[in-house]
C-alpha cells in the first residue's frame, strides 16, 4: 500500500488523501480546545456574480449546500480515490499508468461531479449542516471576538463568531471607522460586507 501511495504516478492524489488527513487531525485538535474549523472557507466561498465561480456552476457543483470545508474535503478525499483506482485500473490492464497531467485531469473532473452528488447526499442526510450554510447577508448584527491579529482600516483581522445554528465561523474583519483600531481579544459587530472582509464596529 505504501509503494502505491509513493508512487510518483499517484504524487497528486496522495498529497490530496495527506491533505484530508491533515484536517482530520486539526479538527479533532480544535474540537480538543472547543473550536471548530467548519466555518473556515465560507466567508472566501461566496458564489454570487462578483464571485470565483458563476451562480450557476456554484449551484450544480452544490457548494452552498454544506460549509465550504465539508466540500472540499469530500472533494479532496474523492479525488485522491478515484485517481488511484484510475491509475490502479490501468496498470492491471495496460501494464502501465496513465500520464499524470491525463490522469489528474481526469480524475479531477469525475471527482467534481461526484462530490456534487456526494454533497447534495450529505446535506439531506444532515439537514442542520444544509440549514447552516446560510447566505453571509444573515450575518450582518452578529457579535464576533478578534481571535488572531489586529484590526485597522485596510489591514483587516480574523474573527470568529457563532451563528444561530451553533456553527462557528471565521472571517477577516476591519472597523467601520477610519480610526478605529481592534485588538485581539475584542469583541465587534459585523456590519457591512465588502469582498473578502466585514466592516465591523466596536461592541458596547
Amino acid at each position: 500500500m505504501t509503494d502505491v501511495l509513493l508512487s510518483p504516478a499517484n504524487f497528486w492524489f496522495s498529497i490530496a488523501l495527506i491533505a484530508v488527513f491533515f484536517v482530520f487531525i486539526l479538527e479533532l485538535i480544535s474540537t480538543i480546545f472547543g473550536a471548530s474549523l467548519l466555518g473556515l472557507g465560507d466567508d472566501f466561498a461566496e458564489l454570487d456574480g462578483e464571485g470565483f465561480l458563476s451562480t450557476s456552476l456554484a449551484n450544480w457543483l452544490n457548494i452552498n449546500k454544506v460549509p465550504f470545508l465539508i466540500f472540499l474535503v469530500t472533494l479532496l478525499t474523492l479525488f485522491g480515490l478515484i485517481g488511484l483506482i484510475l491509475n490502479g485500473l490501468t496498470a492491471s490492464v495496460f501494464g502501465v499508468t496513465l500520464p499524470a497531467l491525463m490522469s489528474v485531469a481526469l480524475a479531477l473532473f469525475i471527482g467534481l461531479i461526484v462530490t456534487a452528488k456526494t454533497v447534495k447526499i450529505i446535506a439531506s442526510v444532515l439537514p442542520s449542516v444544509e440549514s447552516s450554510a446560510v447566505n453571509s447577508e444573515d450575518f450582518i448584527g452578529s457579535v464576533a471576538e478578534i481571535t488572531i491579529g489586529k484590526a485597522s482600516r485596510g489591514n483587516p483581522a480574523e474573527a470568529k463568531f457563532t451563528d444561530h445554528y451553533s456553527q462557528p465561523h471565521f472571517v477577516l474583519v476591519e472597523p467601520f471607522e477610519e480610526e478605529e483600531l481592534f485588538a485581539q481579544g475584542e469583541r465587534v459587530i459585523l456590519v457591512q460586507k465588502k469582498q473578502h472582509s466585514w466592516l465591523a464596529t466596536r461592541y458596547l
